[in-house]
């Protein structure tokens, strides 16, 4: 029970921290004039390639740990979890982790504890 309480736990986390990353690119795309949007956008242009690059080693590393657990090729996982990472879901019962879990061949639950195990061994301090 613990463990399912910690799973849900850090899915709700997730799901928390990529809404909110979506919320302030969304915020921060929002200007009141023109030229104050231009503004906005070069800035998150340039501080966004360097967050992108992040994000695509995070998701890669994610990708490289699920594998792992579940013994199917990075390039398979990181293609199944591409739309995941897009839709930035990270609910179990998401019809996303079910086509990723589908195209991997593996249930819809190995796919989640690969996820979580994935998340809590790339978190720090772990």
């Amino acid at each position: 029970m613990r463990n399912r309480t910690r799973m849900i736990a850090t899915a709700a986390a997730v799901s928390a921290a990529l809404a909110a990353g979506t919320a302030a690119a969304v915020a921060s795309t929002t200007a009141a004039t023109p030229s104050a949007h231009a503004k906005t956008m070069s800035a998150r242009v340039k501080a966004g390639g360097a967050k992108s690059a992040e994000e695509r080693q995070g998701h890669a590393a994610i990708a490289a740990a699920v594998a792992q657990a579940l013994h199917v090729s990075t390039a398979r996982v990181n293609a199944a979890l591409q739309p995941l990472f897009a839709a930035g879901q990270a609910d179990s019962s998401s019809p996303v982790i079910a086509a990723a879990a589908r195209s991997l061949g593996v249930s819809t639950h190995q796919l989640n504890a690969a996820l979580v195990h994935a998340k809590l061994s790339l978190a720090p301090g772990s």
